[in-house]
């Protein structure tokens, strides 16, 4: 999914990547990690792969999903489950703590990694309103086992309201293990699944009849209708004709069962509420 509007994320795992494509096994030039999870000759091979890597530097979960913001907002789209933490997996979106997860607003825009652990959270929640939704939020994570870990987020090269959140934890007291020669290796894992993902993901290419659920055109236009653009910005920026951006539009508004362009906007964000 690439767009504030769905209810709730799509839950992927290994089971639903892509394979290869036909036509030879030989894999571009990338670094030996990206290679060694591509050519993996199975999702329970490459999964236990990743689960040794990540043990290797002191991590035992690692959490992987894209998210679409809006007026300071982190709507979850997707997330990959085969490596995280099975329980507070289902914890986290059942009850809606990405509402209240400090970390989205503390990670720094510039994609540079956030070292935190359970006080750092607590802290950061203690300095706003507090809430019974953010205790037990943090009563929560507590009982979960992780304590401590690496937050930090990408932007997407085409969508202007789209991250990928990669979150690697530990059950580590605090943070003060991350020294650099950790922070690095970690990262360079975190590239590598986000790169063998990218690759293969039917939810992040949007391969048809994968469940994207809308043409990449509209999903396009509807982010920038988001971003308040209007239809020769649009056309502008997709380099498509005003003639085809209303014909998507007429589409979208049917889909939405808006009437105009300030139902549509809304329709779409009210989805995803």
């Amino acid at each position: 999914m690439t767009l504030c509007a769905s209810a709730a994320p799509v839950l992927y795992a290994e089971q639903d990547l892509l394979s290869p494509p036909p036509g030879g096994t030989e894999l571009p030039r990338m670094p030996s990690v990206v290679n060694d999870l591509l050519s993996a000759s199975s999702g329970e091979e490459r999964q236990r792969l990743v689960r040794a890597m990540l043990h290797a530097i002191g991590f035992e979960w690692l959490g992987y999903g894209t998210v679409c913001q809006h007026r300071s907002r982190s709507l979850p789209q997707s997330f990959f489950t085969s490596y995280g933490h099975p329980a507070w997996t289902r914890r986290y979106f059942d009850e809606r703590y990405y509402e209240v997860d400090s970390r989205h607003q503390d990670a720094p825009c510039s994609s540079l990694p956030l070292l935190w652990d359970i006080d750092h959270l607590a802290a950061s929640v203690n300095s706003v309103r507090s809430t019974p939704h953010r205790r037990r939020f943090l009563d929560d994570f507590r009982d979960s086992g992780i304590r401590s870990g690496v937050f930090f987020s990408l932007a997407s090269p085409t969508r202007a309201n789209e991250r990928t959140v990669i979150s690697l934890m530990s059950s580590s007291p605090n943070r003060q293990w991350i020294v650099d020669s950790v922070l690095g290796q970690a990262l360079t894992l975190a590239l590598s699944v986000h790169e063998c993902l990218a690759q293969r993901s039917p939810v992040l290419t949007g391969k048809p009849g994968t469940g994207a659920g809308m043409p990449r055109t509209q999903q396009h236009i509807l982010n920038y209708l988001i971003q308040g653009r209007s239809d020769k910005e649009i056309a502008y920026h997709l380099k498509l004709s005003e003639h085809t951006v209303d014909y998507h539009m007429r589409q979208l508004r049917r889909r939405f069962a808006a009437r105009n362009r300030v139902q549509l906007v809304n329709a779409a964000i009210e989805a995803a509420a």
